[in-house]
């Protein structure tokens, strides 16, 4: 079974606050996640990926940030 990750762990995977994915989805910037627990969002690994691949993040395959994009590039 996958795992599948909360908002907050994400953001702390990321190195990011979970307000900056909230506010990304909401803006419709930022697809919504592949599926919803009670309502809330979670996060599945292809999930994680698209959200770093946003944010400018690269990941190795343990889903840890091995590189931060540059801001304008």
């Amino acid at each position: 079974m996958e795992n599948i990750y909360s908002t907050g762990q994400v953001a702390r995977l990321l190195g990011l606050r979970p307000h900056q994915l909230e506010y990304a989805h909401a803006s419709q910037a930022l697809a919504e996640p592949t599926f919803r627990f009670l309502g809330k969002r979670v996060y599945c690994a292809a999930d994680v990926r698209r959200v770093a691949d946003h944010f400018g993040l690269t990941l190795d395959d343990g889903l840890n940030v091995v590189e931060a994009g540059k801001e304008g590039a």
